[in-house]
């Protein structure tokens, strides 16, 4: 795939843009308010604070941010909210396979069907940018494959199921003079944020070579890639400044082809991190998601490149964990499972 567009500057006058960020307390909704607000945004963070209100605390007195605490069931709430909004970014869900599977009623509840209320909310009250978080989980298991924005997609769970589904919903809106929608497949998030997570692999792997000098890898033959949720957040920030023409109905993977990694080649990361550590590979495939992403079309178009290498976000995470933060990383509100 080729692109022969001539790119003018990206970026539009952002002055009275207000941004609505639907789960913006969240792992990447953090990173991508504090993105905002340093760009020079207004932005109103809305999120049921289900794991706690303490990572968004640091940020609540900061000019131009605004929190409405809510459920994005309450359908009355959410447009009232997305009220007076020239963008929406979308990323309220409950996140990863496992819990997903744990509570199936409620994750058709927000994912699906109050993601679906969300759009035509934005849509009704005229909001002009509407992105939308995907995964590219969405692609499953593909070994062998190089994958962009136009392969096929292919589910292997409940989460990525309704995920392609809200793809569609998005791209499914009439056709309007004001409204454009943007779908972002986000790679295999890492890294540190203001709302920790240590249930996502890079993380989770961290933590153990750090804090117990012992970390395991489960077959390691799998591909995946790997983004850090900074570079996540520019990405949102780029598909908000980018003129219309250029993202209207688009979706765009969110990574550099560099970083599909296989999981087995993090061992030597992992041992450059702490070289008194060990590193095990295990047979054996816990999670059947297997895929090769290309990434040509975010950086031809929306000239994204990521700024924090691989190595980088991983040595960040254990100077994070030595200097202690967070206190008690095992805690159940550092993951979403």
């Amino acid at each position: 795939m080729t692109f022969n567009i001539d790119l003018p500057a990206l970026r539009e006058n952002k002055i009275h843009r207000k941004i609505l960020i639907v789960g913006g307390a969240g792992y990447i909704g953090l990173a991508l308010t504090k993105e905002l607000l340093e760009a020079g945004y207004e932005v109103t963070v809305f999120d049921s604070l289900i794991h706690g209100h303490e990572p968004l605390d640091f940020l609540l007195n900061k000019p131009r941010l605004n929190f409405v605490k809510g459920d994005i069931r309450d359908i009355g709430l959410v447009n009232q909210t997305v009220k007076g909004h020239w963008g929406v970014v979308l990323l309220a869900a409950l996140v990863g396979v496992e819990a997903c599977d744990k509570d199936r009623q409620q994750t058709l509840e927000i994912n699906y069907l109050a993601s679906q209320n969300v759009v035509e909310c934005a849509f009704s009250q005229l909001v002009k940018r509407f992105i939308f978080a995907s995964t590219d989980s969405c692609y499953g298991q593909r070994p062998g494959e190089k994958l962009n924005e136009l392969a096929y997609l292919d589910p292997l769970s409940i989460y990525a199921v309704y995920k392609s589904k809200m793809e569609e919903k998005v791209l499914s809106m009439p056709f309007s003079a004001y409204f454009s929608p943007v779908i972002l497949r986000l790679g295999t998030v890492y890294g540190m944020s203001p709302r920790p997570r240590f249930d996502l692999v890079v993380n989770l792997l961290v933590r153990e070579i750090v804090l117990r000098g012992v970390a395991t890898i489960y077959s390691g033959e799998q591909w995946r890639p790997l983004v850090h949720v900074r570079d996540v957040a520019r990405a949102f920030r780029l598909a908000l400044e980018a003129p219309r023409y250029l993202i209207h109905d688009q979706i765009f993977n969110v990574g550099a082809d560099q970083d599909n990694v296989q999981f087995k080649d993090l061992k030597d990361l992992l041992l450059k991190i702490n070289p008194e550590g060990q590193v095990t590979i295990t047979p054996g495939l816990a999670d059947l998601r297997n895929y090769y992403v290309v990434f040509e079309k975010i950086k031809k178009i929306l000239d994204f490149k990521p700024s924090i290498s691989l190595l980088e976000g991983m040595e960040e995470i254990r100077d994070s964990l030595l200097s202690g933060y967070p206190a008690d990383p095992y805690s159940a509100k550092w993951k979403n499972s």
